[in-house]
């Protein structure tokens, strides 16, 4: 009865059996691969980036990689350590602990180097390359540890204002190679004034006549007439653009080119090749042209 119990309920036919041996089997071949897999195929190192270092173990190659990223950021991405400083004592190495482009750090020594005393947290925005970001990070540091500099002095009792040196410029200045140091030095010239003849050239891509500063925002006739006997251009400097191989942002930049104008250029660019004739039928500005056309190539 019980060998009966035990065919009815657990016995298999020959099909039945076949059945189970195949599946017995293809468990058995996926059991092996699954044991076998991990010593023919092996995962990339894990490499961690950007988290704080703390004291982990990933894999035997951990710390190679974590040695070869720190080695790499350093290169590529000043460390800034923002601490108290006097700008009319600090130290070009200072500077760039406080983070200072090298450039910037070296234009800021020069100041200092010119005569120019900082007298207020504000001044040091008179340094070319200084933005108004940069500024605000680095002005709860900044300290005047010499209060002795005044606006006035003092002679027979009688407060006498103190007038300022006139600049003497020894020999022409190249206002497509001169830095703001150099520009300080003409008469009519301070750092804001300065700062933006420098953008309005970086914008430009150099500067093609000397008429082009009246361009520049505030800048009067009578100062430009005060100027152009100690100033002088020289063209090979200018950086062009090309019509037909710049991006839409490359070639919008520029002053001269407004927004519309520049989609016309594109429109013909689908059609055909921008050419200095048809390039003053698009522009239909004569005026706009001329000054345009110093900046162009066509290739």
């Amino acid at each position: 009865m019980a060998s009966s119990f035990l065919n009815n309920y657990f016995g298999f036919n020959k099909q039945q059996r076949n059945g189970l041996l195949t599946l017995s089997l293809i468990c058995l071949i996926l059991l092996i691969v699954r044991i076998a897999y991990p010593s023919f195929i092996k995962p990339d190192n894990i490499i961690v980036e950007n988290l704080p270092l703390v004291e982990r173990k990933l894999d035997s190659s951990y710390e190679s990689s974590r040695k070869h990223f720190s080695s790499n950021f350093s290169e590529n991405k000043n460390s800034i350590n923002l601490f108290a400083f006097d700008p009319n004592s600090v130290s070009f190495e200072q500077l760039l602990a406080l983070g200072f482009k090298e450039k910037t750090a070296k234009t800021f020594l020069k100041f200092r180097e010119r005569g120019f005393v900082f007298k207020q947290k504000s001044d040091i925005q008179k340094v070319y390359g200084i933005s108004d970001n940069f500024f605000e990070k680095l002005k709860p540091y900044i300290i005047f540890s010499n209060k002795s500099n005044s606006e006035n002095v003092f002679v027979n009792q009688k407060v006498v204002e103190k007038k300022e040196p006139q600049k003497t410029v020894k020999s022409k200045v190249d206002i497509n190679t001169a830095d703001s140091i150099t520009l300080l030095n003409l008469d009519g010239i301070g750092p804001a004034f300065a700062k933006r003849i420098l953008k309005y050239k970086s914008l430009l891509g150099g500067y093609n006549t000397i008429e082009q500063l009246k361009e520049v925002y505030g800048f009067t006739d009578e100062l430009y007439a005060k100027l152009k006997p100690f100033i002088y251009i020289e063209t090979v400097v200018i950086e062009k653009i090309d019509l037909n191989k710049d991006d839409f942002k490359t070639i919008n930049k520029h002053p001269y080119l407004s927004y519309e104008l520049t989609k016309s250029i594109f429109d013909w660019r689908r059609k055909t090749v921008i050419t200095a004739t048809n390039l003053k039928d698009i522009i239909n500005d004569e005026s706009v042209y001329k000054k345009l056309l110093p900046y162009l190539e066509f290739e």
